[in-house]
């Protein structure tokens, strides 16, 4: 997606105060906080179980859940939607200053100015130029087998889906199959 059509989308979404992305990471977790019970501890604090009977504690007032997935990302998690709508609070209310378009456009509204490559040490600042660095290879070493392909995803990222490229026989040029299983007569 171009940076245009980010741009117009969240010109157009300007009412919610939310970015594109973080809107729909906060309805996905909102559709996933539906079949978890909530039962009121105290004011803002509250016992969430989830459909595996995994118990959770959430703190509206302190935006915290033993899950930790609220406080890393600063986005509220399911265990916190399904809270806020018991305590009918407003859930975009939870989520941080810095994911609203205000900021967005506050990072991005001052030129950004590309790095330079410098390959000459003359360039370099005098409190650099007298300092002797060594940099040494890493203390590690390379685990055995197979590199993955993915990386393993931490906890709250969502995989983002890819629409797959048609295959297309280079022998009879029709789509769905390649030129190895193609049963069309030579």
């Amino acid at each position: 997606m171009s940076w245009f059509a980010v741009r117009r989308e969240v010109e157009s979404n300007e009412e919610n105060n939310l970015t594109p992305r973080v809107l729909e990471i906060v309805e996905a977790n909102f559709e996933n906080s539906g079949v978890y019970g909530v039962h009121v501890i105290s004011g803002t604090e509250y016992q969430v179980i989830d459909k595996e009977g995994i118990s959770f504690h959430v703190n509206l007032s302190g935006k915290t859940c033993s899950c930790y997935e609220f406080q890393t990302h600063k986005i509220p998690c399911s265990h916190a939607i399904a809270a806020a709508n018991r305590n009918k609070v407003s859930i975009t209310s939870l989520v941080s200053e810095c994911y609203s378009i205000p900021s967005l456009k506050a990072a991005y509204a001052k030129n950004i100015f590309p790095a330079v490559e410098t390959n000459d040490l003359d360039d370099l600042p005098s409190q650099l130029s007298g300092l002797n660095l060594n940099v040494n290879p890493p203390a590690s070493r390379r685990p055995p087998g197979r590199p993955r392909k993915t990386r393993i995803l931490s906890r709250g990222e969502v995989k983002m889906k890819v629409a797959r490229k048609p295959n297309f026989c280079s022998r009879c040029k029709g789509s769905g199959h390649n030129k190895a299983t193609c049963k069309m007569a030579i």
